[in-house]
């Protein structure tokens, strides 16, 4: 008898252990499921986030589960994406400018879809393209390259703001910039692609070659170079997304953008991912993004709004803060309001090259920045020891020439070791012409 309670006791047990782990399955499947893979900022994730989750419980009655892939800059998030190999673990390719979608379009990997509000995005701006025609993908964030500078530290140690790129390589700034790799950053990516396309091929890798031996370091990315630069460990941060500065003041460092002559739009831009798991929803996620409450979100995220009918100036009667700072950042009350100078952009030249250009960087600058800099350092100082032997009035006609094929070797062909042998031979000319 008592076995026989004993065994009625556990099997009334184990039926109400199956109807709590049933009902406890079924509240977990009753929340939907997104996933973002892209380079934006925390604070734009955690903003749409919150955003969302807040829209969907409202629009739906139910929760749902957001989760971010974030390995690391555009280009890490496009290969991130090719790895997938259309079965990727999110729905949404979120952030990046228009060459990573041109990629990504080209290369199979995401599909079109047309937002509610599409029409509320510029087609294209000053030549460059703000979204793809046939809905692949949309700019829902634009933004311009720039540089950012401290202007406390630049007024202690005396020196004016560059105003140009050809200003960065003055002497006087030499270890006071930073900037990360093209491969771990997409605006610096775009920076080494619009020197090439507004100087030519030569002369900005020669360029690029002499601003790296200004570095103080390389930095590991675009938030690192705005930190290191909020912080005054560094006066001087190269290629770095227009609304940084923004940010940077918002939270009280004396941070100031400057757009230098030769810059680009960039169309910070969201797509659908082919074989997305869940489409349906991406789609939800996509219309939402581009309504003026999921604009909101993007401020309030520290990137600038896209639509055109946006006045920071209205936002601002609303209490919105984050429109009160952008107003005073861009100067304007609508960001397509600005008025800069862009050079010609050739969006399917710069998609094409994508991986050359950082590959090239990465292998003939980067991992060679300490040759680089010697060679350069010992290049100037025989220079300066040729022009001393012309003050004298010593002929130094052949160490002249010597060195300026020294340079030659150096700028336009990056050949180090013969560039510091030519150097070499040219100061034994000063010796004995």
């Amino acid at each position: 008898m008592r076995k026989t309670i004993k065994i009625t006791a556990i099997f009334a047990a184990c039926s109400m252990m199956l109807i709590v782990l049933a009902a406890f399955a079924s509240d977990v499947q009753a929340k939907d499921k997104i996933g973002w893979v892209g380079p934006v900022y925390k604070e734009l994730s955690d903003s749409l986030n919150k955003g969302f989750k807040t829209y969907y419980k409202k629009t739906y009655g139910k929760d749902i589960d957001i989760t971010f892939v974030h390995p690391g800059g555009w280009p890490v998030c496009v290969d991130k994406v090719r790895a997938w190999g259309g079965k990727p673990d999110a729905d949404i390719f979120l952030g990046a400018g228009a060459p990573a979608h041109e990629l990504l379009m080209k290369e199979g990997l995401i599909v079109p879809y047309k937002p509610k509000d599409w029409d509320k995005v510029p087609a294209e701006w000053h030549g460059m393209k703000v979204k793809d025609a046939e809905y692949y993908w949309t700019c829902f964030a634009p933004w311009i390259v720039t540089n950012l500078y401290n202007e406390k530290v630049l007024k202690k140690l005396r020196l004016p703001a560059p105003k140009t790129w050809r200003d960065l390589l003055n002497p006087i700034y030499r270890g006071s910039i930073v900037y990360t790799l093209p491969y771990a950053s997409g605006t610096m990516h775009e920076a080494v692609e619009i020197l090439i396309q507004a100087f030519g091929e030569k002369e900005a890798w020669a360029y690029l070659r002499l601003l790296a031996a200004q570095l103080a370091r390389f930095s590991t990315g675009s938030t690192d170079t705005t930190q290191l630069v909020a912080r005054g460990e560094i006066p001087i941060g190269v290629a770095q997304p227009q609304m940084n500065a923004m940010a940077a003041r918002k939270d009280g460092y004396p941070i100031r953008d400057l757009l230098p002559e030769k810059t680009i739009l960039v169309p910070e831009a969201v797509a659908l991912l082919k074989g997305a798991p869940n489409e349906a929803i991406g789609k939800i996620f996509l219309d939402w993004l581009f309504t003026m409450e999921g604009q909101k979100c993007v401020l309030d995220g520290r990137y600038f709004a896209a639509r055109t009918d946006i006045k920071f100036s209205e936002w601002e009667k609303e209490g919105f803060e984050m429109a009160t700072h952008a107003k005073k950042a861009l100067g304007v009350d609508s960001f397509w309001d600005l008025d800069v100078g862009f050079i010609e952009y050739d969006l399917d030249l710069a998609a094409k090259r994508w991986d050359d250009v950082n590959r090239y960087y990465e292998y003939e600058i980067y991992r060679k920045w300490g040759e680089l800099k010697s060679s350069l350092f010992l290049i100037e100082e025989v220079e300066g020891e040729v022009k001393a032997a012309k003050d004298a009035k010593i002929d130094a006609a052949k160490a002249e020439a010597k060195i300026k094929e020294a340079r030659n070797l150096f700028e336009v062909d990056g050949k180090y070791a013969e560039a510091r042998l030519a150097a070499s031979k040219a100061r034994a000319l000063l010796v004995t012409p």
